[in-house]
């Protein structure tokens, strides 16, 4: 990857990790939210249930709440470029960690109405299987990847 002028965007690890922290926070490496704006209490009680548990990385809370809250400002913007009528599909993946569900779809879909966008459908594209560790503790609980659907009020 370059710049516009030919030089290497990343020449260490150092760019590299400065890179991976101005992304959207959906990895483990994730900085903790600074903002507060999401106020789902579906999501609080997911982050609330996840406390107490052994999670294979300590991070999982604070990616979580990350991922939310950057959401949160791309769906606001998304909302505030959509004419009137206009529609949004955006294709999500749920997730579990250490046998609690995120259902990403559905989170997303309640941030979404906050900013005056309506879910006009969810489509679920395929199961995807959980991890060999997690089948081990809770059984096979696949999670859905879908489609959400959104247009603007």
């Amino acid at each position: 990857m370059y710049d516009e002028h030919g030089k290497p965007c990343v020449e260490d690890f150092e760019d590299l990790r400065n890179i991976r922290h101005s992304l959207l926070r959906s990895h483990i490496e994730s900085r903790p939210a600074t903002t507060h704006l999401v106020q789902v209490e579906a999501l609080a009680e997911i982050l609330e249930n996840l406390r107490p548990k052994h999670l294979n990385n300590a991070r999982i809370p604070i990616m979580i709440e990350g991922y939310f809250e950057d959401m949160n400002l791309v769906i606001r913007n998304l909302a505030q470029m959509l004419e009137p009528g206009g529609r949004v599909a955006l294709v999500v993946a749920n997730a579990r960690f250490e046998g609690e569900l995120i259902p990403v779809d559905l989170l997303l879909s309640e941030i979404a109405s906050s900013h005056g966008l309506r879910t006009e459908r969810i489509w679920v594209t395929r199961y995807k299987g959980n991890s060999s560790q997690q089948m081990g503790k809770y059984g096979r609980v696949p999670v859905r990847e879908s489609i959400v659907f959104w247009s603007k009020n």
